[in-house]
């Protein structure tokens, strides 16, 4: 097969099935990685204009773009940093795939918003959502994660992004603050209530829900009245457990 130019072989798409293949040419560029990475998300997101909204996609993309995804794992790790996948950073946690990145910050669509963002991890969905949002409030059960954390944001520059050390579902937390928009990175039986309690009328929340990890969908939740709520399905989606008073096993009505 030959390049556009006529020589060579063409370069290797972004893909899960393609990940040595794209990544050799692109080896110590992260900059090229991230373009590629974002040209081949528009596309991937393209089916899910009608329900997400092509300048909340948009707004996802840019934010993604300015932020450098290989601050935020072990700098050995930093080439793999932009591969069509999750990146294990240790402690049983993963920074997540960025497709799930990208559609968890479309589907908030918060322009200049309070964000609350669940299960920090590496942090950079909280870096990510501070390119858009007035205020980001990070919160980890994991004291390791959250002091890393902590580092990696500020050594990015986004020193203002709050990172908090405790269980996010746990009763009064988040009482009197309240959120435009709340993401969950860690999957449930249904959103704890507390969470729910913590967002504006007429805010967003993503989060992936189902009775087992198997059986996870991604699911946006709009507050549109004190007790009432609007679900919309995404994308499957498989995300490690919350951990905590909320998490699935746990009873929570």
């Amino acid at each position: 097969m030959t390049g556009s130019d006529g020589h060579g072989e063409a370069p290797a798409a972004w893909h899960e099935a393609t990940r040595a293949q794209w990544l050799t040419p692109r080896l110590g560029d992260p900059a090229a990685q991230r373009r590629d990475m974002i040209a081949a998300l528009r596309e991937r997101l393209a089916g899910l204009g009608p329900v997400l909204g092509g300048a909340a996609i948009e707004d996802a993309l840019g934010a993604m773009a300015g932020v450098p995804r290989e601050l935020f794992v072990c700098p050995m790790a930093a080439d793999f940093a932009y591969l069509p996948g999750p990146v294990d950073i240790g402690m049983d946690q993963i920074m997540s795939h960025p497709e799930l990145v990208a559609v968890m910050t479309a589907a908030v669509a918060v322009r200049g918003g309070r964000m609350l963002d669940v299960g920090t991890g590496s942090g950079y969905q909280a870096a990510v959502l501070a390119q858009l949002a007035a205020g980001v409030t990070s919160v980890e059960i994991i004291a390791g994660h959250a002091d890393l954390a902590r580092w990696r944001l500020e050594r990015a520059g986004m020193a203002q992004v709050e990172v908090i050390h405790a269980d996010a579902t746990a009763p009064g937390l988040w009482a009197p603050r309240s959120f435009d928009g709340i993401i969950i990175a860690a999957g449930a039986a249904q959103v704890p209530p507390v969470l729910l309690d913590a967002l504006v009328i007429g805010g967003r929340l993503v989060a992936p829900l189902g009775p087992s990890h198997a059986e996870e969908r991604l699911v946006r939740i709009e507050r549109v009245a004190g007790t009432a709520f609007r679900r919309t399905d995404l994308m499957p989606a498989r995300f490690v457990p919350l951990t905590g008073i909320g998490q699935r096993d746990s009873g929570t009505p």
